[in-house]
């Protein structure tokens, strides 16, 4: 019996695929969030540690994709995790805004 052969023997491997920086956030926060419910003690510092990012990219990619599950359509319009960051931070502002009017 003839085996299959692995990823980059016979076969070519295909090319990584380049995610956009929401769809890329998207995918931390989700690994994230799936380690942290089978292992309580999972924190954003190991996920970093994972992934070989730093602590601050981690926070700000799961805060983003946080905020996609009720403003993706909102923060697709942006091109750059720096853009929807800045969006984010002036919604959070006007909400806090209209709790002290």
């Amino acid at each position: 019996m003839q085996s299959l052969p692995l990823g980059g023997e016979d076969l070519k491997s295909p090319a990584p695929i380049k995610l956009g920086w929401l769809d890329r956030a998207i995918q931390i926060y989700n690994y994230h969030v799936n380690l942290r419910k089978t292992e309580r003690s999972w924190t954003i510092e190991k996920t970093a540690q994972a992934l070989g990012r730093s602590v601050g990219s981690v926070s700000q990619d799961i805060t983003v994709a946080a905020w996609s599950i009720t403003h993706e359509k909102q923060l697709r319009r942006f091109h750059s995790l720096r853009d929807a960051l800045e969006y984010i931070k002036e919604k959070k502002d006007e909400m806090k805004s209209r709790e002290i009017d």
